[in-house]
């Protein structure tokens, strides 16, 4: 089975202004997406793809707020939903069903 380090962002310290939904794309990998937050006008960044990541830390190295964290190497299997952590709490994608 794969093993990945997968940043997670921490949605209290970004300020939406995408810098790494950029970076991401314009290197390949594309795992950022910009989600819309209730009172925020801008959105906040979250992973979409994580799957994707080449855990290369441009995402980390762009965030002026240094939202975006490594999390533990986890393995997992390709294109099965990836356990993300939030807040401290291991949740088992952003769409648990």
């Amino acid at each position: 089975m794969p093993m990945a380090i997968i940043p997670d962002i921490d949605e209290q310290r970004c300020i939406g202004c995408a810098l790494c939904v950029e970076i991401c794309t314009a290197l390949g990998p594309d795992v950022l997406r910009v989600k819309p937050v209730e009172g925020w006008k801008r959105g906040k960044a979250f992973i979409f793809y994580p799957e994707r990541c080449i855990s290369d830390g441009a995402c980390l190295g762009v965030c002026p707020t240094h939202a975006i964290f490594w999390m533990r190497p986890m393995e997992y299997t390709s294109g099965q939903p990836i356990p993300l952590h939030k807040n401290g709490v291991f949740e088992k994608g952003w769409e648990e069903g």
